[in-house]
């Protein structure tokens, strides 16, 4: 059987975040082709459940666990070095002793590396023959651009110094490896005008959604609270997380509370933010912190809101949404990747005034169910990981081949 080394920044068990649904579903994908060594990182050791899921598929795995104490002196180090400051932040002397012998005793068939700080595992005389496949899933040095332009300017400064940094560095490893990808044909197009060296070896492959597991009816859903609700659904210490729910619970949930007295705004998602958590003070808003399942949630929403101001890449708060057939709101910021069309599967709203008209039709115009069966069956055609993941095997079969 051929063999990969697979290196991704953090353990992707359980899925809980969109960069480990996408690395979760991707390394499935090749465990079922290649013999797996897997490759990451962890602030925490990893329990049971966890290294069984790893054991039952027969994947050989290294997780180097380090904390923010031991994180921030090699992340100052890469920023007095001219380096950027994610390959301080992810480098681990363990993984890198691992991943050197993986290359050399193993000679693996494919190195698949997931998020361009990753690439710093990959050796310099990787051998003769091994493919090299480079997810860089965004264009991470222009989110880092668009932090620079809402910050103070002592942090601005820095954040813009990451972007600079970091361009360049991906640059180089596009150059180097046998074919990129990005989660996006708009996040492909971008890093082709920043890198036109590389357009002849970069790809889009798509996020995907678990139709089954998010599908209406899917989860024995326990009876709703009292009234109705706006659920958004994400990691609640990332920060462009932060500010959506933060924007909305000022500029629009209190205004549509006055056409709807009953509705509840519920914040559904791990490691709230104290700025998050200040939210619950607000009447109506409800902040849950980690659950077990967001699918309760989503099933007994009104709707499903997703105001990203920042973002990038495909959202997959949007895709579940729409799989889980609920009317959804959302900006054109986060619809980025996903071609659903406004008023057919999904609304758009681009201001605090079009965001709150749009939630309000979503509350008392019952048609719009419609609309979110419109959305899933849209989901289910287009963004099923089957589907991307078949591109992706054509990929690596032929990375030279013309893009897809």
């Amino acid at each position: 059987m051929p063999k990969v080394l697979f290196l991704t920044q953090r353990f992707p068990y359980p899925p809980n975040k969109g960069d480990k649904i996408r690395a979760l579903n991707i390394l499935e994908h090749l465990a079922q082709r290649y013999e797996v060594f897997l490759g990451c990182l962890n602030e925490d050791r990893q329990d049971s459940a966890n290294l069984d899921w790893v054991t039952a598929r027969g994947i050989k795995v290294y997780c180097g666990v380090s904390n923010l104490v031991q994180r921030l002196p090699q992340t100052v180090w890469s920023m007095i070095n001219g380096e950027p400051l994610s390959i301080g932040y992810f480098r681990h002397q363990g993984l890198l002793r691992w991943a050197a012998d993986v290359q050399k005793t193993q000679r693996p068939d494919l190195i698949y590396v997931f998020s361009s700080a990753m690439a710093q595992y990959v050796a310099k005389d990787r051998p003769s023959g091994t493919k090299l496949i480079m997810d860089f899933v965004d264009v991470d040095a222009v989110k880092w651009r668009q932090y620079a332009a809402t910050k103070h300017p002592l942090i601005s400064g820095l954040y813009a110094l990451e972007a600079r940094r970091l361009l360049a560095h991906d640059r180089g490893i596009a150059q180097i490896a046998d074919a990129s990808l990005f989660v996006s044909q708009a996040e492909l197009d971008l890093f082709k005008t920043l890198a036109p060296e590389a357009s002849s070896k970069v790809h889009a492959i798509s996020n995907g959604v678990d139709t089954s597991y998010f599908a209406p009816g899917a989860y024995a859903s326990p009876s709703p609270a009292a009234g109705r609700s706006i659920v958004f659904v994400g990691v609640m210490d990332y920060w462009p997380n932060v500010e959506a729910v933060r924007w909305f619970a000022k500029n629009v949930f209190p205004v549509v509370r006055k056409t709807c007295a009953d509705v509840t705004f519920q914040i559904v998602g791990s490691s709230p933010s104290l700025a998050v958590r200040a939210l619950a003070e607000t009447p109506g808003v409800e902040v849950t912190g980690a659950v077990a399942d967001i699918r309760p949630y989503l099933q007994n929403a009104c709707v499903v809101v997703t105001p990203l101001r920042i973002a990038r890449g495909i959202q997959n708060k949007v895709l579940e949404g729409m799989a889980m057939a609920k009317p959804l709101v959302t900006t054109p910021d986060a619809l980025e990747g996903i071609s659903a069309r406004h008023n057919e599967h999904l609304l758009v709203a681009n201001s605090a005034e079009s965001f709150t008209q749009q939630v309000v039709r979503c509350l008392t115009e019952p048609e719009l169910l419609k609309m979110g069966q419109r959305a899933r069956a849209f989901v289910v055609e287009n963004y099923s990981w089957s589907t991307q993941l078949k591109h992706l095997d054509a990929i690596i079969a032929h990375p030279s081949a013309t893009p897809l």
